[in-house]
């Protein structure tokens, strides 16, 4: 009974996040935050796996941080009716977020896909232009936010590989310092810089969904 109680939970989140994938706005981010707080709920009425417990809360954590920054970047978002065929919400436009994806990948692969990503997502952020305004506004905003995703990306390391010894830690750290380098090097407006702390914002938060949809899979 108590696993089959969690398969409808899981069920009921996979439709969201499959949602969020192919859009994720300010409807498809209330949808999931909706979900993971039922998913608290529910869990908090029985004895519950730490891990999972960790899962929901992690993911939760995720949701809000995007919503926080898309709050603080929509401001600067350039109407919709600009183009009518891509969508700075639409992440999944970032081939490697594909929704077979994200929703079979074993654990491990959760993180080279959001590896992936992030190359990806600054050559898309790069050939749009999805926010403007005042510079120094938004260079304030990115330095902000930009220190918070480097590091939510080493625990998203630390997590998914498991124990890492020097090799891997290296390779992480030319990944993620790569990336972070190439979003301030020269020709790299401030505006692609924000575009492409929206995209991984929702990369984060999408991986950090699906782990928790395995973990109810597997309740």
């Amino acid at each position: 009974m108590e696993r089959r109680r969690t398969g409808k939970l899981a069920d009921s989140f996979h439709g969201a996040l499959a949602t969020a994938i192919s859009k994720l706005d300010d409807e498809a981010a209330f949808h999931l935050r909706s979900e993971i707080s039922a998913i608290r709920a529910v869990l908090a009425g029985r004895k519950t796996d730490t891990a999972l417990l960790a899962a929901v809360d992690r993911a939760l954590d995720a949701v809000v941080g995007f919503h926080r920054f898309a709050a603080e970047v929509k401001g600067f978002v350039v109407s919709r009716d600009v183009s009518k065929t891509a969508s700075l919400y639409e992440v999944g436009s970032v081939g490697i977020l594909a929704v077979e994806n994200v929703l079979t990948a074993e654990r491990k692969n959760l993180f080279r896909i959001l590896m992936s990503g992030l190359s990806g997502g600054l050559a898309y952020a790069a050939s749009r232009q999805y926010v403007y305004g005042a510079s120094a506004v938004l260079d304030g905003l990115y330095r902000t936010h930009s220190g918070q995703l480097y590091d939510e990306l080493w625990s998203l390391a630390t997590e998914f590989r498991g124990p890492l010894d020097e090799n891997a830690v290296r390779e992480v750290q030319t990944g993620l310092d790569g990336f972070f380098t190439s979003l301030v090097g020269p020709g790299v407006t401030v505006d692609t810089r924000v575009t492409a702390l929206y995209q991984l914002y929702a990369i984060v938060l999408l991986v950090r969904c699906a782990d928790l949809l395995q973990k109810l899979r597997a309740a």
